[in-house]
Parts: C-alpha cells; structure tokens; sequence
C-alpha cells in the first residue's frame, strides 16, 4: 500500500516493518511552529504543491497527527470562501489520529470552518481518549473511532534491568502546561460551574464523561437534536467546548499538578522533576525537559521509579509516555486512568495509584522490592512491544479502512412480516428488555389481541414503560431476566440502551456506548419461575422477545419449560464479544438447535458486523 504521510514522525517509521511505501508530504508552518495555528491561507499554499505530488504518486489514502493534514484547494472564483477540502478533490480518505483536542488543533482556520470540515464523511477521526471519542459521536461527526496512544518503532534495549545499577530515585518528565491556578488567573464563575460539577460528580461516577454530565445529569444545555440546522448545530457545539475549557484545567490539577507539587515537597532530592513551566505556575524549580532520543529512554532505564501523570487533554486516555517508558523497560507507576486496564495488567505490568497517600506508600514500597519492580518492567515491555507500538496502530486504522464482509447473510425481508407469518395470531408475547417500550409498542401492532408482559429492571427506565404499557394495555414487569432467582447487579452504561448485567469487555467495538458508569442492584427472575409466581401456564407463550444485551443465553437457559412449547424467538445476537463472556450466534444456535428450533433469519442492526437480530421457529 501506498500512504501520504504529513509530518513524518512515528508513522512513517510504522509503515516500514508492514511493507507499506511512504510518500512524505509536507504541512502548513506558522511563524510560532506551531502546526495547529496554521491558518486558511497557509494550508491552501502547501495543499496544491501536495495535491499535485498526490496525483504523481498513486497515493492509496492520507495520514497525519492532529488533523495537520487537513488541506484546501481554490474553488472557481477564487473567493477565499469557495474552496474544496485537498482529500476530496484527491478522492482519498484522510485519516487523522487527534492526540489533543479538536478545538484545540484548529486554532488557526477557526472552530466554524473546522466543525464544517469534520463533516466529511471521507475523513476518519481517530481519537486517543475514548471520552472525546464519544462526545464527537453524539454530536453526529462522522467516522469517528478510538485509537489509543502507542510508543514509536526503534530499537529498544530489552536486555534484564539491573536494580542495583539504577538511580534510586522518582523521576516525572513532563511540562506544566495550564495557567488556570496561577495568581494573575481571573475566571468568570459562569465559565467555572461545568468543570466544577463534573468534578464533583466524579466521586461518584468515576467513569461519567463530561459530555454526560454536562446534557444528561444536569441539563445544562441540550443536545443536538436531528432538527437543528447547520448553525444551530455550530453554536451548540461551541457552547459545549468552551464550557469545557476549565474542566480540561482542572483535570490538569486532578490527575498531575497535585501529585507533582505533593511529591516535590514529600521527597525533595529524591524527586526529578524534568519539564518546563513549573517554576512559572507553582514556583517549583525543574530539571531540563528531556529531548526524544537514546537519553529520553535510558533515562526510563535508569530510574527506579518512572510516574506517569496525564495532563488535562485526556478524561480517561493514556498518553504516549504510558508507552515509551514501558516500551524502553522502564517501571511506571501511574495515576488509575479509566482506559489503563485496556491496554495493561495493572499490578503485572505496571503499577497505578489513586490518591497522594496511594502513592507514597507505593513509592516506599517499590523501591524496597527492587526484584519485583524489575519484573513489572519487564512484563510491562512486552505487552507494548507486542501491542503498542504504532505499527499495531496502523494495523487497527488499515482495518477500519478495508471494506469488511458481512459475517453472516442477513435476509432482505422485514422481521414482523417473517414472524407474522410464522406466528399469525399470540396467545402471550414476553418482551424481554423492554426498555422504554418502544418494542411493546410494536409488538402490540403486530398482535393486537396478545398478553404482553415487559420485562425491564432498571428504575428511571421502567417508569417509561409503565406509562408505555397503561396506554397500550400491557403489563410491565420490573425484573431482570437471566439464569438464576434473587437479586443482581445491573451495569449502567454510556448508552441506556446498553445497560447490562454483564461486564465490560476490554477493546469492544461498541465501547462508546457500552463503558460503565454507574451500578445498581435489580431483581432478577428466570422466566419458568416468573411463569409460576404469577399462575400463568407456559404453554400459553407463543413468542419470546429478547433484548438484554449479551444475557440473552442467561435468560434461555432459565426459559427450558417455556421453550418446550413456545412457536417462535427474536433474540439479539453478537457476532463479536461486545460484553464480557457475552456469548456469540454460534452459541445461541447451539442452544436454540438443542431446544427444538431452526434459525429462519438474522437481521441486520445499525452495526451489522457486531450484532444484529435472529429469528427462531420450532422445528
């Protein structure tokens, strides 16, 4: 494959042990080098040179860091409004890995021109905080995906550590980069009430993102709605970031500045701190910043314990030091960051804390046990070397890329049609994870004269469906289905459509709407006892419905009596692992096959290469 990379960097040196030729092409400068500012004018001088040694070199599609990448061409009138994006007059996607925010890459061509670029369907966004991932999705920009961090391809030293030739020191590299807590600081309280209460918020709900907190649990504006025109949507998003301009500061404070003024004042000498701008902010003195190269990583090497502390940018992210210092087989101890067991065994292959006293005392800890920190280092080099470096990233983006295949023949007809004419009348319909209702509204149009019953165990959810099922004369239940009688532990997640009672699987393609951020206790039935706690004969149910998200096999194997005679099953069903030990088709057709029923048809869901809808008949 042929890649246009701008900026060079670590892609071009992670196409080269994948066999990919490079075509290097330039960015647009600014006075300031800061590639972000470059402006409109800038980006339209470099994007014709580029377009035109596009054009020369058979380029299969384009990459760059932080949307730098993202150029124009002159429109025919030659106004500075009417121009084309590069990548698409090239008929090229532009692949972007964002490693800062997005309001903060576009500095010099504006958020208004910007917000409309991110439209283009042929520009994939790849983000490395799964948090802003998420918030780009819900305000409807287009191929947006998350991609993590990784360490640059180089020869790294893999020979053992020897503790004993180490310094016996704590070393931070790392700059201060927020002014928000300096003297001279003075901040509106308006702009400071967002920040504040998504911090607040987060003793309680760790794993909430700000995009959440800020629409769903206080209402501080509302979302983007499918109505709202092109401007409205601009002002909407505008609003939203500059809100979250503080909490991006203070997360600054949360998860670095406090640790490194604490540790400054806690080991003295025995703390280097290497990075610019300390003495400005907080008056603390700091070693020279460490340029990238042979010393940057011999000094992971040489220090006993290496902190990692994540810089305001990221709610639950890992930077790129989280892979260097492990990636040259240096022992990192590192503040609990939410993506940091998706990526590492933590306490196997490097070590997390939480809190100034969590960290002291594992400081003291890990510097008594230089054994055991040397094997951590050495776990923690191998999983980066194996998963994490940028080769493995580009692995994942020319994945995303490739036009994939179906993994099943979905049908081409509709599912009521197909169950109407399998089941053209319903003695007693079960609506398994009902939700709001939105299904038993459906399932009441396609059985007029049915008992339907609607399961659906979590509180704020179920008063909807209480109203949903008086209006529409069904009976709502509010139980958690599965395998086992009692009580259970729900997962509240991103999405309410995927709260489920299974856990979080690491690396889900759905991990958007599928992370956790909150827990509650439910009541949980099988369905055979349900049928005999409420005196209802199971001979009497004629379809089954299911939707629970990844329990769907829990709830069959509680339902035997009610499958002995039941006529027909629509179940979601997973064609990867979205949950934790969720099963796959292959195992709900087993059990269905076991049970007396042939799978007539598999629908497909608004992500058909993850999930879709199965269709069961009795043999």
């Amino acid at each position: 494959m042929r890649i246009g990379v701008f900026q060079q960097g670590w892609w071009t040196e992670a196409c080269k042990p994948r066999g990919h030729d490079v075509v290097a092409l330039p960015v647009a400068t600014h006075p300031s080098g800061n590639a972000y500012a470059s402006d409109m004018g800038s980006r339209l001088a470099v994007s014709q040179k580029n377009f035109a040694l596009i054009r020369n070199q058979e380029i299969d599609f384009l990459l760059d860091n932080s949307g730098t990448g993202l150029g124009f061409l002159p429109g025919q009138d030659g106004s500075p409004a009417d121009v084309t994006m590069m990548h698409e007059s090239a008929g090229l996607v532009l692949c972007s890995h964002f490693i800062d925010p997005l309001i903060t890459a576009f500095q010099g061509i504006g958020w208004q021109t910007a917000w409309q670029c991110l439209q283009s369907s042929q520009w994939v966004k790849a983000i490395w905080d799964r948090a802003q991932a998420y918030e780009l999705q819900r305000f409807g920009v287009p191929n947006v995906l998350h991609l993590p961090m990784a360490a640059p391809l180089r020869d790294y030293d893999t020979t053992p550590i020897a503790p004993d030739k180490q310094r016996r020191v704590v070393s931070f590299v790392g700059g201060q980069n927020s002014n928000f807590f300096t003297s001279n600081q003075a901040v509106g309280t308006a702009s400071l009430l967002p920040g504040v209460l998504a911090n607040a918020t987060h003793a309680d709900m760790p794993n909430a993102a700000f995009w959440d907190l800020y629409h769903e649990v206080f209402g501080l504006a509302n979302p983007i709605m499918e109505s709202d025109d092109a401007n409205t949507r601009l002002q909407k998003t505008t609003n939203y970031f500059n809100a979250k301009l503080f909490y991006n500061a203070s997360l600054c404070m949360r998860n670095r500045d406090r640790f490194v003024i604490f540790l400054v004042r806690k080991l003295g000498e025995n703390f280097h701190l290497h990075g610019n701008g300390w003495d400005t902010a907080y008056g603390i003195p700091a070693r020279q910043q460490l340029p990238s190269g042979d010393a940057y990583f011999q000094h992971f090497r040489d220090t006993a314990i290496n902190i990692n502390l994540v810089n305001g940018n990221a709610e639950g992210g890992l930077n790129m030091r989280h892979f260097e210092i492990t990636a040259a087989g240096g022992f990192m101890l590192c503040y609990q960051q939410p993506e940091l067991a998706e990526c590492f065994e933590i306490g196997k292959e490097c070590v997390a804390f939480t809190s100034e006293t969590d960290l002291i005392e594992k400081i003291d800890y890990y510097l008594q046990h230089p054994q055991e920190r040397a094997e951590i280092a050495a776990a923690g080099q191998r999983r980066t070397l194996a998963n994490h470096l940028y080769s493995h990233r580009l692995d994942t983006l020319l994945h995303a890329l490739a036009p994939a295949k179906p993994p099943v023949e979905f049908s081409l007809t509709n599912w009521t049609d197909d169950c109407k004419q399998l089941l053209p009348e319903a003695d007693i319909v079960l609506d398994i994870g009902a939700n709001v209702g939105h299904m038993t509204k459906g399932l009441r149009r396609l059985y007029p004269s049915a008992e339907i019953h609607s399961f659906e165990p979590v509180p704020e959810a179920f008063e909807k469906l209480q109203k949903t099922c008086e209006e529409i004369s069904a009976y709502p239940v509010q139980k958690a289905v599965a395998d086992s009688d009692g009580t259970m532990t729900i997962n509240l997640t991103a999405s309410s459509e995927c709260h489920s009672i299974l856990g979080f699987q690491e690396g889900n393609p759905c991990a958007q709407w599928t992370r956790i951020v909150g827990q509650q206790e439910v009541d949980v039935c099988t369905l055979d006892h349900w049928c005999e706690e409420s005196n209802i004969d199971p001979a009497r149910i004629d379809l089954l419905k299911l939707d629970i998200q990844g329990a769907e096999l829990k709830a069959l194997h509680g339902a035997r009596k009610i499958l002995k005679s039941a006529k027909v099953v629509y179940t979601e069903v997973s064609f990867v692992p979205i949950y934790k030990e969720s099963p796959l088709l292959s195992d709900i057709d087993g059990f269905m096959n076991s049970c007396g029923f042939r799978r007539h048809a598999i629908y497909p869901s608004d992500q058909p290469h993850n999930w879709g809808d199965a269709l069961y008949v009795k043999k």
